[in-house]
């Protein structure tokens, strides 16, 4: 069984054409701006609409519904709707089943498997694909996964679009909470896979789209500019109000409303096709 926090249609943005993105829960990154906070926890999770809530308490009583067990509310009584449960478990089968209903315009664009870090359950994926034959696939994913997992959605997944969001291990661990060994050490599979595949930088004020991060990267896709994208991603100034909804403070240590830095020149100087959002 995999745990999905939102299956997203007819999107534009996470690949070729027009896609439905599935969104699997759990991440082994925290990183300072992480604009899905809702696919952090690899556990359901409650949601509440904090802004709507009138604190009348009903949902804090005890219920006998299936769907409710464990969460400690009833998502049932709230009278204005205003509480739900993020996370689903899906077969392999009842997700390609759901996918597939848009199969006819599917064949021009694909399914994106995104997250959280979707390869945290890698061989949901790997089962559900084979419901999916014949529809192009895509997987949006941090890197912080095992090598030997890496290596199967290399073989497995049409197009990878993979973070590279800082390239000095130290400031990478300050913001995410982890090293970028591991991740750097995967992008080189796909390097000397000679697969093309798009790397993503988020563009975090003051952090990530300073101009010796984007040389850094430059330098190290180097070898590979003839297979490499890069997109520069704009950071979501939304952000804030997705934690408060999961009941997590969000206090982000940069200025979000400075503008960001989306100078291509580091990577246009090494022949890197550079995209800036």
């Amino acid at each position: 069984m995999g745990l999905i926090f939102d299956i997203k249609e007819f999107g534009l943005h996470d690949g070729r054409g027009m896609r439905t993105t599935v969104f699997l829960k759990g991440c082994p990154l925290h990183c300072l701006w992480c604009h899905n906070p809702e696919g952090i926890s690899s556990e359901i999770e409650v949601a509440r609409n904090t802004g709507k809530c009138t604190g009348c308490g009903l949902c804090r009583q005890k219920c006998a519904h299936e769907e409710c067990r464990g969460l400690g509310v009833c998502l049932k009584r709230c009278p204005g709707d205003y509480v739900r449960k993020i996370g689903r478990e899906y077969s392999p089968e009842a997700l390609a089943a759901q996918l597939r209903k848009n199969e006819s315009f599917l064949k021009y664009g694909g399914v994106t498997f995104s997250g959280g870090e979707p390869l945290e359950q890698a061989d949901f994926i790997w089962e559900t694909l084979r419901y999916l034959s014949g529809l192009p696939t895509a997987i949006e994913t941090c890197g912080f996964v095992p090598g030997r997992v890496f290596q199967q959605a290399i073989a497995k997944i049409n197009d990878i679009f993979i973070d590279i969001k800082h390239i000095q291990t130290r400031k990478h661990r300050q913001f995410t909470g982890q090293g970028n060994e591991l991740i750097l050490q995967n992008v080189r599979q796909l390097m000397e896979s000679r697969k093309n595949f798009t790397v993503r930088v988020p563009l975090i004020p003051g952090l990530t789209d300073t101009e010796e991060n984007f040389s850094g990267i430059a330098e190290f896709l180097a070898p590979a500019k003839d297979r490499v994208t890069v997109e520069l991603i704009p950071y979501n100034r939304m952000t804030g109000a997705k934690y408060r909804t999961v009941g997590r403070s969000y206090l982000p240590c940069f200025d979000e409303t400075q503008a960001v830095n989306k100078d291509v020149s580091a990577f246009a100087e090494r022949n890197i096709l550079c995209i800036a959002y």
